[in-house]
């Protein structure tokens, strides 16, 4: 008997060993599906912010998308598709001018997942992000680790790597090259207007001065369409700069067109950056609905006459076609006061 109710007792502790390990092994699963699903919840969240900033491009969602991601990747940097959300990141900052901090992230998931799949994506696009920053030899080390890849070296994305570096320098402004063939879309391309009287108008400057075209005629004047929240136009900045301070006492002006959402970033990005240039904020898009602007940066110099003799000037180019202008109207002008005094 007494052996008989140690056996019952044994038995009792070993069904009770197996029940309590199945019920924590259901609770561990159970548990384990729940942070699963839960993971994906998140990266689907963080998806659905990337898709939507393509019908409303904002700098409070790219903010929001920053924040979402950069806490994804810290606690599931092992989620299969984190490297999709490394992407999303690191696009995100450098569309936020936050550049250094995007190259950061591109050059992580690259060090961290060289095979992963969007470390092609991530190679060109850190590469335009040194571009930007004028940083063309680490540009081209990225560039040329996308075309060497031992995956993804014979991808359309290393094929786009190998145009970039066919181009001169000066001219990689952090955008990726049209393709041969490729369609504009209407009003596009600024180079129609060249040879053409540029169309007046008359605003008031942020200055709160009446500003138009008339008003400098005799003058060489560049038509800057811009915006701070557009990564290449940031990145010309020192270029245009630099023009101005170098012309600005031969008869030459710039008229900044800002494209801006909102008033309040562009007068404090002016005052930062002391851009003593002639400034209007076109929120009406009334000049740039006259000029056909449908991409930024876009820019057309206009000569003494007021005929447009350049468009879509950038790096050396704008300096070099300044002087030349500004050269020929200062002779121009010359010529015309001698003759004004012989009469």
């Amino acid at each position: 008997m007494f052996v008989q109710n140690q056996a019952n007792k044994g038995f009792g502790r070993f069904f009770i060993f197996i029940l309590t390990s199945f019920l924590l092994i259901g609770f561990y699963t159970n548990f384990t599906d729940a942070n699963a699903i839960k993971t994906a919840y998140k990266y689907q969240e963080i998806k659905a912010i990337a898709k939507g900033l393509k019908k409303q491009h904002t700098p409070k969602e790219l903010e929001k998308l920053v924040e979402k991601s950069s806490d994804f990747i810290a606690l599931h940097p092992e989620y299969k598709r984190v490297d999709e959300v490394y992407h999303l990141l690191g696009n995100a900052l450098v569309q936020l001018e936050r550049v250094e901090e995007g190259i950061q992230v591109f050059e992580e998931l690259v060090e961290k997942q060289p095979d992963a799949r969007y470390v092609r994506s991530c190679l060109l696009e850190l590469g335009l992000a040194y571009d930007k920053l004028g940083k063309y030899d680490e540009a081209d080390i990225a560039y040329k680790a996308l075309i060497d890849h031992p995956k993804y070296g014979s991808g359309s994305h290393a094929t786009r790597a190998k145009k970039i570096l066919e181009q001169e320098r000066a001219d990689r402004t952090g955008e990726l090259p049209k393709a041969p063939g490729a369609q504009l879309a209407p009003g596009s391309n600024p180079s129609q207007w060249i040879g053409q009287p540029a169309t007046d108008f008359e605003v008031t400057g942020l200055d709160g001065e009446k500003l138009s075209l008339e008003q400098y005629r005799g003058q060489v004047v560049l038509l800057d369409f811009w915006a701070t929240w557009c990564g290449p136009c940031i990145a010309e900045i020192p270029n245009v700069k630099k023009t101005y301070e170098k012309y600005k006492d031969s008869k030459f002006q710039i008229i900044g067109i800002s494209l801006d959402r909102s008033k309040e970033p562009l007068e404090a990005y002016i005052e930062k950056e002391e851009l003593a240039w002639l400034h209007y904020w076109d929120n009406t898009r009334k000049v740039s609905r006259l000029y056909e602007v449908q991409a930024i940066p876009s820019t057309f110099l206009i000569d003494g006459a007021g005929v447009i003799r350049k468009t879509n000037l950038r790096g050396h180019a704008l300096e070099h076609a300044v002087a030349e202008l500004v050269k020929e109207n200062l002779a121009k002008t010359e010529v015309e006061e001698k003759e004004k005094d012989a009469q």
